[in-house]
């Protein structure tokens, strides 16, 4: 048996969550393993000033309460019956005993491209979707490769997690090696590889960040650097991550 771990924040889309979720559990068997993530600004109080006293941190974790509340109504409606688990923000290893049983992290767009973000996904040991705008599907694949090792890592994964994925198309930008190992390797596995390349002195990428968002999934390499170092460098990787507005599998 598959399972999922579902991640939720306060204001996190719930129908987006949820729909996902049930068609993971509708085309490959996945089981669902909730858990909230609580705000720590809302439950250690820096210092008291007017947005952070003692009163402003007691309504806002009130506020908090309630929007579990709404989770645990809404898993209900979506006939879950799983017990929410609960748990206080402090970094990306907090999540990480649950993931021990678990196949894959499943969490919305909610959360901001910060370095507690990229510090999830540099710590988990599971593959990550990323949702964004529409309920997850894979009947139309993207996969932006230079044919380096943490792709060749996520793509791997999804293959293995999603055995009956038949076809991708595959980016790059500004790599021209006819040798491409990834490529080699997915058609071995028996998928159909379609590679549509792409250069910085002939195209602009913001047209590729549109072409990309047609796409109801697009499978990348994890990042390995902090928000900081990534951002001052214009690493690709990142530029993808924040341009990208459809869901992204990262293995």
């Amino acid at each position: 048996m598959k399972k999922t771990l579902v991640m939720f924040r306060n204001g996190s889309d719930l129908d987006l969550i949820l729909d996902s979720y049930k068609n993971l559990n509708h085309l490959y068997g996945f089981k669902i393993v909730p858990i909230y993530i609580k705000n720590i600004a809302y439950t250690i109080p820096i210092r008291e000033t007017i947005i952070n006293s003692g009163i402003a941190s007691k309504m806002l974790h009130e506020i908090e309460d309630k929007f579990i509340d709404t989770i645990r109504d809404k898993l209900l409606q979506y006939n879950i019956h799983e017990k929410l688990i609960i748990e206080t923000e402090i970094s990306g290893h907090s999540v990480k005993n649950h993931l021990k049983y678990c196949d894959l992290l499943l969490l919305d767009q909610d959360f901001i491209l910060n370095d507690l973000f990229l510090d999830i996904l540099k710590n988990l040991y599971r593959p990550v979707i990323i949702l964004r705008n529409k309920p997850l599907n894979f009947s139309n694949i993207a996969l932006i490769s230079n044919d380096g090792v943490k792709v060749n890592k996520s793509a791997y994964n999804f293959i293995s997690l999603f055995n009956d994925i038949n076809k991708i198309n595959m980016f790059t930008w500004n790599y021209n090696d006819d040798s491409n190992y990834l490529k080699d390797l997915l058609i071995d596995k028996g998928l159909e590889i379609s590679v549509k390349r792409f250069f910085s002195d002939t195209n602009d990428i913001s047209g590729v960040y549109s072409i990309l968002n047609n796409y109801n999934l697009v499978i990348m390499g994890n990042l390995s650097r902090s928000f900081f170092f990534e951002k001052i460098t214009n690493r690709m990787g990142l530029n993808f991550l924040e341009n990208i507005n459809t869901s992204i599998f990262i293995g």
